[in-house]
């Protein structure tokens, strides 16, 4: 037992907050082994395998709504503590209160930020190792603001502070309003406490990372989609402006024709001219309601794409959402490119589809630019392996090899005197590795692309 002991404190000495020292005395109270009537911390398999549980239990954590509440359940297996309070370093010297954990709850203030007065807590907090504060009741402890009121309400023996360090850089603090325990018990509470906090430190900077990538990558959809839907706004007002125009200009024939027909009963002519004007007015609504369902398709093309009124994860069609991809860029293909569909029967994917529908999007606009002249386009869907295939083919001037091996790559191309940044592909890339699937992609200079997206199809099973 003795050697495993030492083999676990030599893996941890070289660690940030964890020094040679600590381990001397971890080591030092463990062969002295006293005899205590308070809390006894006991080195042992046991109290080793409670640390190694309590630190694997809130690692697995993937949101800080569930991170911090499960850093104070199950510390308190290891740390006798009456009142818990986890801080985040924020702005100079003040701090954002994580959390408050007492008697099994867990609860996030409504005001969350502190700022320590002068005394000894102030001093504990900006300390690199763990820090015992004398009791409350001592003079050295003078705070008086929310937070420590609530952390010393119950008179505890001491105060316990764990620096979160990550990369020789403290991140936030554990504070513990402590239960009695004996002097020769303390340094080995450190060096448990030290090894809980390190954790709680790299656990809550990975999370930061993780949600500030998310962020970015959320910002750069944002901003691929409205990039899209700007470079379509020609082509989308040309598209509509034309049953516009159409529906003027029927309306003006059925002004007329009623104007007519009117006169016609008023003078008494044969039914033969009212029959006239009548074909005519009908022939106009029909060019109205033509015209009426061509703008609304292409206000539901642009709803279906954004999905703005609609939850954002839910289970969707992707065959609609190249439909509606196909829709906005009528402008650009009418004319000059033909699209050839072949359409398999697939299932719906749980899915974010307004995401998706972005990534087709990207696609068919690169193989509309790739196509100089008259061209085809042709879309392909079908299962193989357990997931759902979309295929998007040109016969475009393709790419160069030592240019596909980075299509997935920023890219960046000079305008004049500016210079602008392509992220159309890498944002595709990332949503769908965000959807668990796969992007690839083939070309042959002056023959074409092709582009495959790869979709599990097991997200269809997801509730």
């Amino acid at each position: 037992m003795m050697a495993a002991l030492v083999h676990f404190f030599d893996g941890w000495a070289g660690l940030s907050g964890f020094s040679q020292s600590a381990k001397s005395i971890a080591m030092n109270e463990l062969t002295q082994q006293p005899q205590k009537s308070s809390f006894q911390v006991s080195v042992s398999s046991l109290t080793l395998g409670t640390l190694y549980e309590a630190v694997l239990a809130f690692s697995g954590q993937d949101s800080f709504e569930t991170l911090w509440p499960s850093v104070c359940q199950n510390v308190r297996w290891l740390i006798p503590s009456r009142r818990m309070g986890i801080l985040l370093c924020g702005l100079e010297e003040s701090f954002e209160i994580a959390g408050m954990f007492e008697h099994g709850n867990f609860r996030k203030p409504l005001d969350s930020h502190f700022t320590p007065e002068d005394g000894e807590l102030k001093r504990a907090l900006t300390q690199k190792n763990a820090q015992w504060i004398g009791s409350p009741r001592d003079p050295t402890v003078r705070e008086t603001n929310l937070f420590t009121r609530w952390l010393v309400q119950d008179h505890p023996d001491a105060l316990f502070v764990l620096p979160m360090r990550v990369k020789g850089k403290t991140v936030g603090a554990l504070v513990f309003a402590m239960a009695p325990v004996e002097e020769t018990d303390k340094a080995m509470l450190s060096t448990l406490g030290t090894i809980y906090a390190l954790h709680t430190g790299m656990a809550y900077t990975l999370l930061r990372i993780s949600e500030e990538r998310k962020e970015m990558q959320d910002q750069l959809i944002l901003r691929e989609k409205m990039a899209s839907l700007g470079s379509l706004v020609a082509g989308i007002a040309h598209e509509i402006n034309s049953p516009v125009g159409t529906l003027q200009s029927a309306t003006d024939v059925v002004t007329r024709c009623v104007n007519r027909i009117e006169s016609l009963f008023a003078e008494g002519q044969p039914l033969e001219d009212v029959s006239k004007a009548l074909k005519i007015l009908k022939e106009n609504t029909e060019l109205i309601a033509v015209a009426g369902g061509r703008i609304a398709n292409i206000v539901r093309s642009l709803r279906n794409f954004a999905r703005l009124d609609e939850a954002e994860y839910q289970r969707a069609s992707l065959h609609e959402g190249l439909e509606s991809a196909l829709t906005l860029l009528e402008g650009a293909l009418k004319n000059r490119i033909m699209v050839v569909k072949e359409f398999q029967a697939i299932p719906e994917l749980f899915c974010f589809p307004g995401q998706l529908n972005q990534v087709f999007m990207s696609l068919l606009q690169n193989a509309t630019e790739a196509i100089e002249g008259p061209g085809i386009i042709s879309i392909k869907t079908f299962t193989k392996d357990d997931f759902v295939h979309i295929q998007i083919s040109d016969n475009g001037r393709g790419i160069a090899p030592e240019k596909l091996k980075r299509v997935f790559d920023f890219a960046f191309s000079k305008r004049g005197s500016r210079v602008k940044m392509g992220s159309g592909l890498v944002t595709a890339y990332s949503i769908v590795q965000r959807h668990k699937g796969n992007i690839a992609a083939e070309s042959s200079l002056g023959e074409g692309s092709t582009f495959t997206v790869s979709l599990p199809m097991s997200a269809s099973n997801k509730a």
